[in-house]
């Protein structure tokens, strides 16, 4: 891992902002790197082409009619972790690269709260926001498939209630 001061020495922030951000880099970088780690444990799972594993074992004791419904809702979750894995990887080559606390579109500090709950975020606040739009759609596309395979498996196989939505 890079040293932090030098990290953040060459990515523009105010001198205060770099102080904070260099103190709180060790423990971004390590969440990072755990995240990293599930994500690519939870890929492997998912993979009906590792060895030892055939897409039948991703829908074992479902019934036949709920398995395609299953495999809608697998394709999204591991959608999902590709994209996490991408953001993820993403921090780690802007931290290895000193640009690690700014945005990617503008320029301006991401806040070092928000780095510390979502390390892997490279989009202020604003920027976020604006992008926003995007992210509702890809969101109610998500809530789309995931409402056809509830009216299809039911809620109990989803493991949900009526009660808990």
């Amino acid at each position: 891992m890079p040293r932090p001061s030098s990290v953040s020495a060459r990515n523009g922030l105010p001198t205060s902002r770099r102080c904070d951000l260099a103190a709180q880099l060790p423990a971004l970088y390590e969440a990072l790197v755990h995240q990293r780690d599930f994500r690519r444990e939870q890929l492997a799972q998912l993979d009906p082409h590792r060895p030892g594993t055939t897409t039948s074992t991703h829908t074992k004791g479902v019934a036949p009619h709920t398995a395609p419904a299953v495999r809608q809702v697998q394709a999204l979750v591991e959608a999902g972790a590709r994209q996490a894995l991408h953001d993820i990887e993403l921090a780690l080559a802007r931290i290895r690269t000193g640009i690690y606390g700014g945005c990617r579109r503008c320029g301006a500090t991401i806040s070092l709260a928000v780095l510390e709950a979502i390390p892997q975020t490279t989009l202020c606040q604003r920027c976020h926001r604006r992008d926003n739009g995007t992210e509702d759609r890809k969101s109610a596309a998500a809530h789309f498939v995931l409402a056809e395979a509830a009216a299809t498996l039911g809620d109990e196989e989803l493991g949900g209630s009526e009660a808990s939505r």
